[in-house]
């Protein structure tokens, strides 16, 4: 029986113990889409993960969950349970996963080479050859911090993409809350005009009956009350769609979301629109600005790399043979020679590519100046618009106010104070449509700059603040 000479067997040892202690095992991930389900169903303001996430944003144990729930609380939410939030911070782990992974030297080789001797010799020691040949790989410097330094800008593009999905969700939250604002004062506003118009109304018919007015201004009033009606049973319709929109941007059931009593807040936010402010904001804020920067430096990086391919790399390979009772050592040293003319065609293919990235990166700048002042002339405008309506239903109560005198005076009749109160009440409603107009400017003026407007956050929540409820397996 063949059996290894004790050299061989110790030279041996050192690389099956390293084998045996490098290897990683298997763990498994599954997922249960029931307890996954019963999860989602679960869902609400009193979720411990919410509360512990809630807390490290800034809220007091005794405030979790909220009586009432402003854009604040909702956003904080929606961060918690949506689950672009989670995929976003996973694709972050697996660029943070693979910048590891680019670090490392490449990994040397082992190969046994057993040989049998047809050829018997005088010696008595087997007619084996047993041979062990090492291959290290000796990468040159400037690749490794080359992949390096395009792994590590990619991952901070990852990172980006965390806040941006952060920022994607809040301001769907912000859009439906805002909406659902509009629904709120609109339906009390269609409210009012219904009861002053049903007054207008019972008025009109007993002039008719009286003789004093015609079948068609009492048509005309009916009309308009009917018109009124519907629009305030179509607003009431849109709410419930409002709310089902509200429960898909806060990741919650919703029936959950239906019962969140909403608080909103009477004033209007009122932000800067300052030209040169504007510009820092959005240069400073805008995340897809900075991912282009982030992008034009792994291009960056990979022309470096693609300059240190054109170096050869070196493989040693030591080598040990004991041949029959003769220990025979051995050195191999191998050249990868890369053609010129390819590594020349690789530089300028990633010198293009950082062409287009410094462009991309421009232009980037250039759209969120212009988004920017383009949001806050829309912003501006809405304003305007705002002020011209409270100025026609200051107009509206003061002829109004100037009828009810008349009426106490008794030169006026009970009709003509019923529509100057339909006037000022159609006024209000403008105002209403106007404001929720500059509510929609100023959102839009939010995602030019990316930057809290609406009074609710100074930033956005850092999202490492809290670890994320993981999904049921």
């Amino acid at each position: 029986m063949f059996r290894l000479p004790l050299r061989c067997r110790a030279l041996l040892l050192p690389f099956i113990v390293v084998a045996a202690c490098s290897s990683a095992p298997y763990v498994p991930r599954s997922l249960d889409q029931d307890v996954a389900i019963a999860e989602y169903a679960q869902r609400s303001g009193a979720t411990d993960g919410l509360k512990r996430f809630a807390l490290a944003n800034g809220y007091a144990d005794a405030e979790w969950p909220p009586r009432q729930w402003g854009l604040r609380e909702l956003t904080v939410t929606a961060l918690y349970f949506h689950p672009d939030m989670r995929i976003a911070r996973a694709r972050a782990d697996l660029s943070r996963a693979q910048q590891n992974s680019a670090g490392l030297p490449p990994a040397a080789g082992l190969r046994v080479r057993p040989e049998y001797h047809a050829r018997e010799l005088p010696e008595d020691n087997g007619p084996w050859t047993l041979g062990l040949e090492l291959e290290i790989p000796l990468t040159s410097q400037g690749k490794r911090e080359a992949r390096v330094e395009r792994s590590a800008f990619l991952a901070d593009a990852a990172e980006l993409d965390v806040a941006a999905a952060a920022w994607a969700v809040r301001a769907r939250v912000r859009d439906r809350f805002v909406e659902l604002q509009s629904d709120r004062d609109a339906r009390a506003a269609l409210e009012a005009q219904i009861a002053a118009r049903r007054e207008v109304l019972a008025l009109v018919e007993r002039r008719v009956q009286a003789g004093m007015l015609s079948a068609h201004e009492l048509g005309t009033e009916r009309l308009a009350l009917s018109q009124l009606e519907l629009a305030r049973d179509q607003q009431a319709s849109q709410a419930q769609h409002r709310l089902a929109e509200l429960a898909l941007a806060l990741g919650m059931p919703q029936e959950t979301a239906a019962a969140i009593d909403l608080r909103f807040d009477a004033d209007l936010p009122v932000a800067q629109t300052d030209a040169a402010e504007l510009r820092r904001l959005a240069l400073g804020n805008r995340l897809d600005v900075h991912r282009k920067l982030l992008e034009f430096g792994a291009a960056d990086a990979e022309v470096k790399l693609a300059v240190a391919l054109q170096n050869p790399d070196i493989t040693l390979g030591p080598g040990y043979a004991w041949d029959r009772g003769d220990s025979v050592w051995s050195l191999a040293v191998g050249f990868s020679l890369p053609s010129g003319a390819r590594a020349r065609a690789q530089i300028r293919e990633s010198e293009a590519q950082r062409e287009v990235a410094a462009q991309q990166f421009l232009a980037t700048q250039m759209a969120a100046i212009a988004s920017a002042e383009a949001a806050a002339a829309g912003y501006r405008s809405a304003l305007d618009r705002l002020a011209g309506a409270r100025r026609q239903l200051a107009l509206q109560q003061e002829q109004e106010a100037r009828i009810v005198r008349q009426f106490d005076a008794g030169s006026a009749d009970r009709l003509q104070r019923a529509m100057a109160r339909v006037g000022s009440l159609a006024a209000g409603g403008a105002v209403q449509l106007a404001q929720t107009e500059s509510r929609q400017a100023l959102a839009r003026l939010e995602d030019a700059v990316q930057r809290p407007l609406f009074g609710d956050f100074a930033r956005i929540p850092d999202m490492r603040l809290a670890k994320y409820q993981q999904i049921p397996r």
